[in-house]
Protein backbone atom coordinates (compact mmCIF):
# COMPACT_ATOMS: atom_id res chain seq x y z
CA UNK A 1 0.00 0.00 0.00
CA UNK A 2 1.73 3.55 -0.97
CA UNK A 3 0.04 6.76 0.28
CA UNK A 4 0.80 9.59 -1.27
CA UNK A 5 0.87 12.87 0.18
CA UNK A 6 1.62 16.41 -1.17
CA UNK A 7 2.28 19.38 0.32
CA UNK A 8 -0.43 22.46 -0.48
CA UNK A 9 1.57 25.52 -1.49
CA UNK A 10 -1.15 27.60 -1.58
CA UNK A 11 -4.37 28.68 -0.01
CA UNK A 12 -7.45 28.16 -2.41
CA UNK A 13 -7.20 27.57 -6.32
CA UNK A 14 -10.29 27.79 -8.14
CA UNK A 15 -9.87 24.86 -11.33
CA UNK A 16 -13.03 24.47 -13.08
CA UNK A 17 -16.57 25.52 -12.84
CA UNK A 18 -17.70 23.79 -9.66
CA UNK A 19 -14.40 22.44 -8.19
CA UNK A 20 -11.71 24.36 -5.50
CA UNK A 21 -8.46 22.67 -4.90
CA UNK A 22 -7.94 23.14 -1.04
CA UNK A 23 -5.54 21.64 1.10
CA UNK A 24 -8.26 18.58 1.88
CA UNK A 25 -8.12 17.63 -2.13
CA UNK A 26 -5.15 18.92 -3.07
CA UNK A 27 -2.89 15.88 -3.37
CA UNK A 28 -5.79 14.12 -5.29
CA UNK A 29 -5.62 16.73 -7.63
CA UNK A 30 -1.94 17.15 -8.24
CA UNK A 31 -1.48 13.46 -8.87
CA UNK A 32 -5.06 13.62 -11.30
CA UNK A 33 -3.17 16.95 -13.32
CA UNK A 34 0.08 14.78 -13.53
CA UNK A 35 -1.67 12.13 -15.67
CA UNK A 36 -0.10 10.02 -16.87
CA UNK A 37 3.40 10.51 -14.72
CA UNK A 38 1.76 8.58 -11.51
CA UNK A 39 4.13 6.85 -9.52
CA UNK A 40 2.00 3.46 -10.27
CA UNK A 41 -1.15 2.46 -12.99
CA UNK A 42 -3.66 1.64 -10.02
CA UNK A 43 -5.08 4.38 -7.77
CA UNK A 44 -7.91 4.65 -4.64
CA UNK A 45 -9.41 7.35 -4.24
CA UNK A 46 -11.38 7.92 -1.50
CA UNK A 47 -13.47 9.94 0.69
CA UNK A 48 -17.06 10.85 2.22
CA UNK A 49 -19.57 10.47 -0.88
CA UNK A 50 -19.71 14.50 -1.88
CA UNK A 51 -16.01 15.63 -1.41
CA UNK A 52 -15.08 15.66 -4.72
CA UNK A 53 -13.97 11.85 -6.07
CA UNK A 54 -16.65 11.95 -9.64
CA UNK A 55 -15.44 16.29 -10.34
CA UNK A 56 -11.80 14.65 -10.22
CA UNK A 57 -12.63 11.42 -12.47
CA UNK A 58 -14.20 14.30 -14.82
CA UNK A 59 -11.27 16.01 -14.80
CA UNK A 60 -9.39 13.24 -15.56
CA UNK A 61 -12.14 12.40 -18.01
CA UNK A 62 -10.53 15.73 -20.19
CA UNK A 63 -7.45 14.37 -20.11
CA UNK A 64 -7.80 10.92 -21.61
CA UNK A 65 -9.56 10.01 -24.96
CA UNK A 66 -9.85 6.11 -24.45
CA UNK A 67 -11.60 6.17 -21.06
CA UNK A 68 -14.21 4.25 -19.03
CA UNK A 69 -16.26 5.70 -16.17
CA UNK A 70 -18.08 3.19 -15.04
CA UNK A 71 -20.25 2.70 -11.92
CA UNK A 72 -19.22 -0.39 -9.76
CA UNK A 73 -22.69 -2.00 -9.80
CA UNK A 74 -22.84 -2.40 -13.05
CA UNK A 75 -18.94 -3.95 -13.44
CA UNK A 76 -19.57 -7.10 -15.26
CA UNK A 77 -17.52 -9.25 -17.53
CA UNK A 78 -17.80 -7.80 -20.91
CA UNK A 79 -15.24 -5.04 -18.84
CA UNK A 80 -12.67 -7.56 -19.63
CA UNK A 81 -13.07 -7.58 -23.40
CA UNK A 82 -13.10 -3.71 -23.31
CA UNK A 83 -9.65 -3.08 -21.38
CA UNK A 84 -7.79 -3.46 -23.87
CA UNK A 85 -9.22 -0.95 -25.91
CA UNK A 86 -8.92 1.32 -22.79
CA UNK A 87 -6.13 3.91 -21.45
CA UNK A 88 -8.42 4.32 -18.37
CA UNK A 89 -11.22 2.78 -16.39
CA UNK A 90 -12.15 4.73 -13.45
CA UNK A 91 -14.89 2.45 -11.10
CA UNK A 92 -17.12 4.67 -9.21
CA UNK A 93 -18.26 3.98 -5.80
CA UNK A 94 -16.90 0.94 -4.58
CA UNK A 95 -18.20 -1.19 -1.39
CA UNK A 96 -16.65 -4.03 -1.99
CA UNK A 97 -19.73 -4.74 -4.83
CA UNK A 98 -17.59 -6.50 -7.97
CA UNK A 99 -17.59 -10.21 -7.71
CA UNK A 100 -13.59 -11.31 -6.19
CA UNK A 101 -12.41 -12.88 -8.87
CA UNK A 102 -13.75 -10.38 -11.76
CA UNK A 103 -12.08 -7.97 -9.60
CA UNK A 104 -9.10 -9.61 -9.40
CA UNK A 105 -9.30 -10.49 -13.42
CA UNK A 106 -9.70 -6.93 -14.25
CA UNK A 107 -6.68 -6.01 -12.03
CA UNK A 108 -4.34 -9.13 -14.31
CA UNK A 109 -5.35 -7.93 -17.56
CA UNK A 110 -4.79 -4.64 -16.88
CA UNK A 111 -1.33 -5.28 -15.65
CA UNK A 112 -0.84 -7.06 -18.93
CA UNK A 113 -2.35 -4.12 -21.19
CA UNK A 114 -0.50 -1.32 -19.17
CA UNK A 115 -2.98 0.52 -18.66
CA UNK A 116 -4.60 2.48 -15.25
CA UNK A 117 -7.27 2.05 -13.16
CA UNK A 118 -8.92 4.51 -11.12
CA UNK A 119 -11.23 2.93 -7.95
CA UNK A 120 -13.11 5.67 -5.62
CA UNK A 121 -14.62 4.70 -2.95
CA UNK A 122 -15.84 5.74 0.78
CA UNK A 123 -13.44 3.94 2.39
CA UNK A 124 -9.92 2.86 1.37
CA UNK A 125 -10.78 -0.59 -0.41
CA UNK A 126 -8.10 -2.67 1.48
CA UNK A 127 -9.75 -1.99 4.22
CA UNK A 128 -12.75 -4.14 2.94
CA UNK A 129 -12.07 -8.04 3.80
CA UNK A 130 -11.21 -10.49 0.65
CA UNK A 131 -11.83 -14.33 0.18
CA UNK A 132 -9.16 -14.13 -2.37
CA UNK A 133 -5.86 -14.08 -0.96
CA UNK A 134 -4.25 -13.11 -5.05
CA UNK A 135 -6.67 -10.33 -4.66
CA UNK A 136 -5.24 -8.85 -1.42
CA UNK A 137 -2.17 -8.41 -2.73
CA UNK A 138 -3.14 -6.95 -5.92
CA UNK A 139 -5.41 -4.49 -3.71
CA UNK A 140 -2.39 -3.76 -1.43
CA UNK A 141 -0.53 -2.43 -4.90
CA UNK A 142 -2.74 0.49 -5.13
CA UNK A 143 -1.83 4.01 -4.49
CA UNK A 144 -4.50 5.28 -2.05
CA UNK A 145 -4.98 9.25 -1.78
CA UNK A 146 -7.91 10.41 0.65
CA UNK A 147 -10.34 13.22 0.41
CA UNK A 148 -11.50 15.36 2.99
CA UNK A 149 -15.18 16.87 3.20
CA UNK A 150 -14.77 20.62 2.25
CA UNK A 151 -13.61 23.38 5.45
CA UNK A 152 -15.87 26.16 6.43
CA UNK A 153 -13.08 28.58 4.91
CA UNK A 154 -13.51 26.75 1.24
CA UNK A 155 -16.99 26.68 1.47
CA UNK A 156 -17.18 30.37 2.47
CA UNK A 157 -15.16 31.15 -0.76
CA UNK A 158 -17.22 28.70 -2.97
CA UNK A 159 -20.50 30.98 -1.71
CA UNK A 160 -18.75 33.98 -1.91
CA UNK A 161 -17.33 33.57 -5.72
CA UNK A 162 -20.78 32.13 -7.22
CA UNK A 163 -22.54 35.12 -5.95
CA UNK A 164 -19.46 37.78 -6.89
CA UNK A 165 -20.05 36.73 -10.60
CA UNK A 166 -23.38 37.60 -10.13
CA UNK A 167 -22.56 40.71 -8.98
CA UNK A 168 -24.34 40.02 -5.52
CA UNK A 169 -23.13 41.02 -2.22
CA UNK A 170 -23.84 38.35 0.76
CA UNK A 171 -23.21 39.33 4.03
CA UNK A 172 -21.02 36.78 6.45
CA UNK A 173 -24.15 35.96 8.68
CA UNK A 174 -25.88 34.68 5.22
CA UNK A 175 -22.94 33.10 4.68
CA UNK A 176 -22.49 31.37 7.48
CA UNK A 177 -26.05 30.57 8.20
CA UNK A 178 -25.92 28.26 4.74
CA UNK A 179 -22.81 26.84 5.89
CA UNK A 180 -24.39 25.77 9.10
CA UNK A 181 -27.54 24.11 7.09
CA UNK A 182 -26.26 22.84 4.29
CA UNK A 183 -24.52 19.26 4.27
CA UNK A 184 -20.62 20.21 3.86
CA UNK A 185 -20.26 18.37 -0.24
CA UNK A 186 -19.50 20.34 -2.98
CA UNK A 187 -22.19 18.83 -4.88
CA UNK A 188 -24.95 19.62 -2.71
CA UNK A 189 -23.43 23.12 -1.36
CA UNK A 190 -23.51 24.04 -5.57
CA UNK A 191 -26.87 22.77 -5.56
CA UNK A 192 -28.28 24.73 -3.08
CA UNK A 193 -26.88 28.43 -3.92
CA UNK A 194 -28.03 27.79 -7.42
CA UNK A 195 -31.30 27.04 -6.18
CA UNK A 196 -31.29 30.20 -3.79
CA UNK A 197 -30.32 31.77 -6.86
CA UNK A 198 -32.84 30.97 -8.99
CA UNK A 199 -35.61 31.54 -6.25
CA UNK A 200 -34.24 35.03 -5.65
CA UNK A 201 -34.57 35.72 -9.65
CA UNK A 202 -38.00 34.27 -9.83
CA UNK A 203 -39.65 36.18 -6.91
CA UNK A 204 -37.60 39.33 -7.23
CA UNK A 205 -36.82 39.02 -3.81
CA UNK A 206 -33.58 39.59 -2.11
CA UNK A 207 -30.93 37.20 -0.69
CA UNK A 208 -31.85 36.65 3.40
CA UNK A 209 -32.53 34.28 5.72
CA UNK A 210 -36.14 34.01 5.07
CA UNK A 211 -35.30 33.19 1.19
CA UNK A 212 -33.00 30.80 2.50
CA UNK A 213 -34.91 28.83 4.74
CA UNK A 214 -37.72 28.34 1.99
CA UNK A 215 -35.03 26.18 0.05
CA UNK A 216 -34.27 24.63 2.95
CA UNK A 217 -37.65 23.71 3.64
CA UNK A 218 -38.22 22.54 -0.07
Amino acid sequence: MSQLVLKFPFKIKYYEEDFYVSSNNFSAYKLIESWPNWPGKWLNVYGASGSGKTHLSNILGKKIKKLKIVKAKDVGDKIIHELNLLECLIIDNYENNINEKLLYSIFNFSKQFENYILINSIQPINEFSYKLEDLNSRVNSLIYIGIDLPTDDLLEVIISKFFSEKQIKIEPKISNYIINNVDRSYEKMFKFIKDIDHLSLSTGKSININLIKKVLNK
